[in-house]
């Protein structure tokens, strides 16, 4: 029965009961006399790309861009290098752009700390001021998080995990027997690669062609052949960039924590953390 002495506005006893918690999140009035939500307001990031490459020049025959981790790992491995500019978000420095050899621009990218709205911009941004006849983005992976197909995972176990590549415009065939497989749903791409891709696809974008090749982690067990196997298919201008010789040697005290997209500042995500490396196994 309904209290004699409770207000109109208040819903009886029986309803409180029975209802969930979502139900009980207007407590104390019903629908027709609840107030307002307050409206959200997506607030657009300031982008700003310095590179010398960006005024009208001859078009780049191709555009590196690594992200993360996997970033560094790629622009400590170059041989001969130039600073070419930089990319700044609100006013922060997010990435740094390196010239290296003819016709090739590196850029290394960190996405951790940038929203929803700062990386569909910067993606655009990117688009529209750099010009390359191939894109090629290098992220990373963490193989135990990885969905195998259903030929991976009858195929025997493989001693190390593959480098992954994402391509619409070319499959390969032998290459895959040597370490480098394609990056199959139900995994999906996220961040920044995510929004290249989706802005490739779209008929409004220029036609560019993006190929993206994900790292296995941790970098410190990626050896020379499997990173120069899937350059040699793909990069073929930064596999000349990155020989054996002048490669930088990457080891498990420059590993770092797992940071994707949206993941913001992950503690320990600098030199020196010492067991980084043991939680990709």
């Amino acid at each position: 029965m309904n209290d004699p002495l409770s207000p109109l506005t208040v819903p009886p006893p029986r309803y409180l009961l029975e209802s969930d918690s979502s139900d009980e999140e207007g407590q104390g009035t019903y629908p027709s006399s609840s107030t307002s939500r307050p409206k959200i307001h997506l607030s657009s990031s300031e982008i700003t790309i310095n590179f010398s490459t960006a005024q009208p020049q001859p078009e780049l025959e191709e555009l590196v861009l690594g992200l993360g981790q996997a970033g560094k790992y790629i622009t400590r491995s170059l041989g001969d290098k130039q600073a070419a500019g930089e990319v700044l978000v609100d006013g922060r420095l997010v990435g740094r752009g390196l010239k290296s050899g003819q016709g090739l621009l590196v850029v290394g990218l960190d996405e951790g700390d940038l929203g929803n709205e700062g990386v569909w911009g910067l993606a655009e941004k990117l688009i529209d001021t750099l010009k390359a006849k191939r894109w090629t983005i290098i992220t990373s992976y963490v193989p135990s998080m990885y969905i195998p197909s259903r030929s991976e995972r009858a195929s025997a176990l493989r001693d190390a995990a593959p480098v992954r590549y994402l391509c619409s415009a070319t499959t390969l065939g032998d290459e895959e027997k040597h370490g480098l497989s394609k990056f199959e749903a139900p995994n999906y791409l996220t961040g920044l690669a995510a929004a290249l891709t989706a802005l490739s696809a779209h008929p409004s974008s220029p036609s560019i062609q993006i190929t993206t090749l994900s790292l296995p982690l941790p970098l410190s067990s990626l050896s020379y052949q499997q990173l120069n196997t899937p350059l040699q298919a793909f990069s073929p201008l930064l596999s000349a960039q990155i020989s054996s010789k002048s490669r930088s040697r990457w080891t498990e005290d420059d590993d770092e924590p797992y940071a994707a997209f949206g993941m913001g500042k992950v503690r320990g995500v600098k030199r020196g953390v010492g067991e980084a490396a043991s939680m990709y196994t």
